[in-house]
């Protein structure tokens, strides 16, 4: 018999934390507000955490189901399974844009000569053998990244205030130009990125022990994340100014190749270029799975049978989805307005509502032979 596939509290709130920071770290969502990002990253925190409470309620209603699953028992065969065969495209997209992102990162600060697609390649099957191995492995990984993750956060912002880089004048006046730009980047760019993103936990709820609530879970992990990458983005304000903030292409990654300490302190970008790496595999492997746990659903085909086929499609996705950078961040701007929020806030908004209808129907037909 199969054993069922289960993961504790700890390593759920270790996976969507290191998925929620993932490309966030390395783009910074809301920063088109400025010297406020931080405020407006506050703010979409606090949405995303109710945003989840729509997949954990969810959840709750079809705990041994998945997102694929349940779109079949709400919507019937055959809309369901349309709905569901999407929402794998819309794990692969995903999967493929943030492989993009981690692999122009690659070539742009370590391996200068190496083509992108040898880069992905190798990351791609390093995530294919995570998947393998499983997610409960995945998850155990999770914890030990994050805490290593955190303890060199915290020795990068103790150099950062060793080096007097600091300018607590940066980001004065608070909310200079008003509070319009800031809701605008909530709506446009920092709700989607990442929290709209967190409905790919729809897909690995079902494995969470049954002693843990997933509102709970999800509503932590979501607030941490924001608090730290609230913080995160703060420091480069900060640090940087509100305009090399703006302009710079890894904001996080130009403060931290400010440090320097006397003569012996020194390069410690390295250390941030390692970090977003490790958060973004996380964010990739967490996509990917979805994406392979969807399709064995959909598809009728075992879960290890579509490992390698859906890498490949991944990785040639991510190498042809642009033609150059910039073409890659405004398809990407247009994606996030107009496609994610379709998958992340209509379809599970409307699957709760019809959940609700069927619940209430059931009861008044109970009622009725009564």
């Amino acid at each position: 018999m199969k054993k069922k596939v289960q993961i504790g509290a700890k390593e759920m709130i270790s996976l969507m934390v290191l998925f929620e920071m993932g490309t966030s770290m390395m783009s910074i969502p809301g920063r088109n507000a400025g010297k406020d990002a931080w405020i407006a990253i506050l703010i979409s925190t606090v949405l995303g955490a109710m945003l989840f409470v729509c997949y954990g309620s969810l959840h709750r209603r079809f705990p041994n189901l998945l997102m694929t699953q349940y779109c079949r028992t709400l919507l019937g065969k055959k809309a369901g399974s349309t709905l569901a065969f999407l929402y794998i495209v819309f794990f692969l997209y995903g999967g493929a844009r943030d492989l993009r992102d981690t692999g122009i990162l690659i070539a742009d600060r370590t391996l200068q000569h190496t083509p992108l697609t040898v880069i992905c390649g190798l990351m791609v099957v390093l995530v294919m053998y995570v998947v393998y191995l499983g997610i409960e492995v995945a998850g155990r990984t999770a914890i030990i990244m994050l805490i290593l993750l955190l303890l060199l956060g915290l020795a990068t912002n103790i150099l950062i205030l060793l080096a007097g880089i600091v300018d607590m004048g940066n980001i004065l006046p608070i909310a200079e130009h008003g509070w319009q730009p800031i809701w605008q980047v909530v709506y446009s760019q920092a709700v989607m990125l990442p929290y709209g993103e967190m409905v790919t936990f729809a897909m690995i709820l079902p494995t969470l022990k049954k002693e843990y609530r997933a509102n709970g879970i999800g509503i932590s992990a979501i607030l941490l994340g924001g608090l730290l990458l609230s913080i995160i983005t703060l420091s480069n304000v900060l640090a940087l100014g509100e305009d090399v903030f703006k302009r710079a292409t890894y904001p996080l990654l130009t403060m931290i190749s400010k440090v320097e300490i006397s003569d012996f302190i020194d390069r410690v970008d390295v250390i941030g270029v390692m970090s977003v790496i490790i958060f973004d595999f996380f964010k990739i492997l967490i996509f990917y799975y979805a994406a392979v746990k969807a399709a064995e659903d959909v598809l009728r085909i075992p879960y290890h049978k579509l490992i390698l086929p859906f890498g490949l499609i991944m990785l040639v996705t991510c190498v042809l989805m642009a033609l150059n950078y910039q073409d890659h961040l405004q398809t990407g701007e247009l994606v996030l307005k107009w496609v994610f929020p379709i998958f992340a806030v209509f379809f599970p908004i409307m699957l709760l509502m019809v959940s609700w209808l069927r619940k209430t129907r059931i009861k008044k037909g109970k009622e009725n032979v009564s």
